[in-house]
């Protein structure tokens, strides 16, 4: 095998960066035989056709990261129309990936070179050779292995084939010619690994179920009141629905028939997110409150929009002396993963009066570990 220097290569390639690039052999082999059950190689070790549209605003060189062959990138797109290269896996024969949409996935290594980031914004294109293209955003929530891209470990991107649009109008999957990385926003980071991989629905949805685990979990015993409710709260005071006071480190609630403003809100994490991660299969939202508590119900919202809403009738109060009730909601009876909740991003509860008005007090309010 003929091995072409890199160093000289890749001079070449800066000193002639503001003209039109043309596919450059790395390695001097002959192609493999196509095997659809193979990964199919973009980028590894240096393997493969390569062409380059960087213009002013990005860099690439192949430099040495853990004993291997990667591409270390840095750019920024602003000022630069267009930003990117491109590849061919079968050495620019067509290729027929048809039989394997379902269970393949483009799939390539990035680690940070400098900072910590949370995203990787390349927009990465399939080519036929009739002129047909599909390209998928690299979101990093839907596609990424890990939470973060950090300089101590490489993160792996896998963007199943089933999102890309294989219609009429999109691409021909038996007639592939390219892949088309597109390079937006900035960043500087190392990549390898770009290949075309066997990954099945069942270790996508794996890989997600291994990152929903990676993420930080709510604290299941979290005291909501008494705390800083003048501050806290909204719709205290006085109207013709509703009059919510505090005295004596105590909530008086007092609604008539009105069909919103018989309600109030609370934040007690200073209106940033709390989170419920983790926990919503363990834990409850439990109220103190005077035994003799008119029909109310219970709103948990999120800071996406979503809400999902339960009344308290449905749970029996356990009875302290002859004037407090202790009511346990479980947090599960919500639906929060059902509903999609962004269960880090919660927003707050809304307790809601019922439709014939009524009153009560409550002593405290806090979640609690079943």
């Amino acid at each position: 095998m003929k091995v072409i220097n890199l160093n000289i290569l890749f001079a070449l390639l800066f000193l002639t960066a503001c003209v039109e690039f043309k596919p450059i052999a790395v390695y001097d082999i002959e192609p493999e035989v196509d095997n659809s059950q193979q990964e199919k190689v973009f980028f590894d070790e240096s393997l493969g056709l390569l062409w380059l549209d960087l213009k002013t605003c990005a860099e690439f060189k192949i430099v040495k990261e853990d004993n291997s062959n990667v591409i270390l990138l840095d750019w920024n797109k602003q000022g630069c129309d267009w930003v990117g290269f491109g590849n061919s896996w079968s050495s620019f024969i067509a290729d027929d990936i048809s039989e394997n949409l379902d269970s393949t996935a483009i799939s390539f290594r990035v680690k940070a070179v400098e900072t910590e980031q949370k995203s990787i914004p390349f927009v990465i294109g399939l080519e036929d050779y009739g002129g047909g293209n599909s390209y998928v955003f690299s979101d990093f929530k839907s596609f990424a292995n890990r939470l973060s891209i950090n300089k101590d470990e490489w993160t792996t991107i896998n963007i199943p084939l089933s999102n890309y649009n294989f219609s009429y109008n999109g691409v021909d999957p038996t007639n592939i010619k390219q892949m088309i990385i597109q390079l937006e926003g900035a960043g500087k980071v190392y990549l390898d690994d770009i290949k075309l991989i066997p990954f099945t629905p069942q270790q996508y949805n794996q890989m997600l179920a291994d990152v929903e685990g990676m993420k930080p979990k709510g604290n299941p015993n979290q005291n909501i009141y008494p705390s800083n409710f003048q501050e806290l709260a909204w719709n205290i005071g006085v109207n013709d629905c509703n009059e919510l006071s505090e005295k004596d480190n105590q909530i008086h609630w007092k609604w008539n028939a009105c069909d919103f403003f018989n309600r109030w809100g609370f934040n007690w994490n200073n209106w940033y997110a709390f989170n419920l991660r983790g926990i919503e299969d363990k834990t409850a939202l439990q109220l103190k409150l005077s035994a003799d508590y008119s029909p109310f119900s219970v709103l948990l919202e999120d800071y996406t929009g979503k809400s999902s809403e339960v009344e308290a009738k449905n749970y029996n109060p356990q009875i302290i002396g002859d004037s407090v009730s202790v009511l346990n909601i479980p947090l599960v009876d919500f639906d929060l993963s059902k509903k999609e909740f962004a269960l880090d991003r919660m927003k707050q509860f809304q307790l809601i009066g019922g439709a014939e008005g009524g009153e009560m007090v409550i002593y405290e309010m806090k979640l609690v570990k079943r």
